[in-house]
């Protein structure tokens, strides 16, 4: 009985935290440097794409439409609802226009002569 009393204080003893507050896995631990210096390196202003990724943050629609997972698929299912009706309209305006003339709908509908009898 006395040995595990024993045991069983100093493994309590083992577990108590820290008094410095920067043991393993707490917020103040520190990344190793070599993680520290990578997070410190950032892409902004250097990659060829920069303008294009500052264009699409200031739109918003990462905070409005993509950050929520119901918003996204809503977004998502909407977008191509109305982006495939633009899309089909958009072909059928080129073919008619590349096509002008020499479609049924554009001949014009001339009536018969009447018939004599």
């Amino acid at each position: 009985m006395l040995a595990r009393s024993q045991a069983l204080r100093s493994a309590l003893a083992r577990s108590r935290p820290r008094k410095s507050g920067g043991g393993f896995g707490s917020p103040r631990d520190h990344e190793p440097l070599w993680i520290e210096k990578w997070n410190k390196d950032t892409r902004q202003g250097k990659d060829s794409l920069d303008w294009a990724f500052r264009a699409f943050n200031a739109t918003g629609i990462y905070e409005v439409f993509l950050k929520s997972s119901p918003r996204f698929y809503g977004f998502i299912v909407g977008g191509g609802m109305l982006g495939s009706y633009y899309w089909s309209r958009m072909w059928d305006h080129a073919w008619n226009h590349i096509n002008q003339g020499k479609l049924y709908a554009h001949v014009p509908y001339v009536y018969p002569a009447p018939e004599e009898d």
